[in-house]
């Protein structure tokens, strides 16, 4: 058959046309499908508008359905977590991003005021998307417009993003080719340790190194018994929790954030089936707790605190046993990979103050992890730069007096 040129198909695509508009005029049945109809729907474009518009109230079924399924969030954008930043005084803005109907983006940005109506918003291990969607580049900038737009509007000096990707990623590469300044370093810990939770008891426990299983099986010899807390009305759990993140910060000499935002994340958290307290008890006493959150199918390890055996006392490694069982329960709800929040610098050496935890948790397996820092959507140039200079130099001053 002779080629009919792009001319003649022209021709041809406006005679279908007609003819089919014909037919329909006349009574005549429109056929499914026609040689015009291929070419025309092989080569159209598929129009997927996105919009981003601020959550309200209703969207949270929508939002946690969603988060559930991106391996880049955790419970810092929970939707319950909500409470607890504004617990901290750094309510929450909260951005989702809609694609045919459904999200594929959200964004939960913790204002923090300045002085004179000012602020800063941080964005914790966000936002939330699909990095590795061919289209992901294109939410990601919508998602960064409404941002820049709405903190415009609320006199932000800037927006911080520190989406939870590792260094060196590719994910990380995508943030590097946008117009944001960084990478800069973390406000979380900047590096963590993660259990991958294939496979049995027997299974997850070969994964562990030695020492650490006879620890295990010690502290179950020795009479250490564990319990797994859900009741969210159970405030006795939560405050005997609090209590040893207490006595734990009093002896190491650190300062957390008060209490009181235990049990807040508490509540949250677990009135929606999404967390978890596990004791550790040696006769009557308890000698080890922990809470752990499980997003979709990441389990993370959030309060823990543990008590001193007295001077001369048999060990019995409750703290071993604690997270052994928090790791089961963890898989048991669903859990693939276990989050134990936080090591110390992965080249820094024993005199690294996070350094005995950092080996207990790495005593478990997994791998080590370091996340790929925050970038900074600036939105007012002079006053974010006036802005770093003045914490840059309060960050010195303090150095210098301790």
């Amino acid at each position: 058959m002779q080629s009919l040129g792009r001319r003649g198909l022209t021709r041809l695509a406006r005679r279908a046309y007609h003819m089919r508009s014909s037919s329909i005029m006349h009574g005549g049945f429109r056929p499914a499908i026609t040689p015009t109809d291929q070419a025309i729907t092989a080569t159209a474009p598929v129009d997927r508008v996105l919009r981003v518009r601020e959550a309200t109230a209703t969207d949270e079924p929508a939002w946690q359905s969603f988060l559930a399924t991106m391996p880049y969030g955790d419970f810092l954008h929970d939707w319950g977590w909500g409470a607890v930043a504004q617990n901290d005084g750094e309510p929450q803005r909260r951005f989702i991003l809609w694609e045919d109907g459904e999200p594929v983006g959200v964004a939960a940005a913790q204002v923090q005021p300045l002085f004179g109506g000012l602020s800063t918003w941080y964005v914790p291990h966000g936002p939330v998307l699909d990095l590795r969607h061919p289209r992901a580049g294109e939410r990601l900038q919508a998602l960064l417009d409404q941002l820049r737009d709405a903190g415009r509007d609320a006199r932000a000096l800037a927006i911080r993003l520190e989406p939870r990707i590792e260094r060196g990623s590719r994910e990380a590469a995508m943030f590097d080719g946008l117009s944001l300044r960084g990478p800069n370093g973390t406000s979380q810990v900047g590096q963590t340790q993660i259990l991958h939770l294939d496979g049995d008891d027997a299974a997850m426990l070969a994964t562990v190194e030695g020492p650490t299983r006879r620890k295990i099986r010690r502290a179950a010899r020795d009479g250490v018994t564990v319990d797994v807390v859900r009741d969210p009305t159970d405030l006795a759990s939560v405050n005997r929790l609090a209590q040893l993140v207490r006595e734990t910060e009093r002896r190491s000499g650190a300062h957390g954030r008060g209490v009181e935002r235990i049990g807040l994340a508490w509540r949250e958290l677990a009135s929606r089936g999404r967390a978890a307290i596990v004791e550790a008890w040696f006769g009557r006493r308890l000698m080890a707790a922990g809470m752990a959150v499980i997003i979709g199918d990441r389990s993370f390890y959030l309060f823990s605190g543990s008590s001193r055996e007295a001077p001369g006392q048999r060990k019995h490694f409750p703290s071993y046993a604690m997270q052994w069982e928090m790791i089961r329960t963890a898989r048991r709800l669903g859990s693939r990979a276990h989050d134990l929040w936080g090591i110390e610098p992965l080249a820094a050496g024993p005199e690294h103050p996070w350094h005995g935890i950092g080996t207990f948790k790495r005593s478990f397996g997994g791998r080590s992890v370091v996340w790929a820092g925050s970038w900074d959507l600036v939105l007012r140039p002079n006053l974010y730069r006036a802005h770093r200079m003045w914490a840059w130099t309060r960050r010195m001053t303090s150095r210098q007096r301790n």
